[in-house]
């Protein structure tokens, strides 16, 4: 590890990550928009370095402020990490794996097993009982006229 903070930690595009916005193509409108470019492949979020606050060319830019994605050359394995323009699969990200269908599908069977296992601990509870016949408070029976 070159650096303690990663790329992703200072990068002005992170914000973008984190709404779930990313270029889906080189010339697409969020390219435009300088939205995230981690669907590109941007290793940003994966690599230690200190490009954001150093940068290139005498303190101009850096490969993010240019409109490319971090390639992580610093990190171990640089030339074994697979081509740099597919996004990192290992890395959770906001809003990429998931539709409002699937969380909804999971909202509903997480639900399910939650009633499920609420009616089954009360059916535990509540064990029959055999019914016997309540007895009454001992009461004196009177007849006729209380006062007598």
């Amino acid at each position: 590890m070159f650096c303690g903070q990663r790329i992703h930690d200072k990068c002005y595009r992170r914000p973008f990550f984190d709404a779930g916005q990313f270029v889906e193509s080189w010339d697409d409108d969020g390219a435009k928009k300088g939205w995230c470019l981690y669907k590109m492949g941007c290793r940003g979020p994966s690599t230690y370095n200190s490009c954001s606050t150093v940068k290139w060319n005498n303190g101009v830019s850096f490969l993010i402020q240019s409109g490319h994605g971090c390639i992580g050359c610093s990190e171990a394995n640089f030339w074994d990490n697979g081509p740099f323009y597919e996004r990192l699969s290992w890395i959770p990200v906001p809003g990429i794996d998931s539709t409002p269908d699937k969380i909804g599908e999971t909202l509903t069977v997480l639900t399910g097993v939650g009633v499920g296992a609420h009616m089954a601990l009360q059916a535990l509870r509540s064990k029959p009982t055999e019914s016997k016949p309540k007895r009454r408070a001992n009461r004196k029976v009177t007849y006729g006229d209380p006062s007598c």
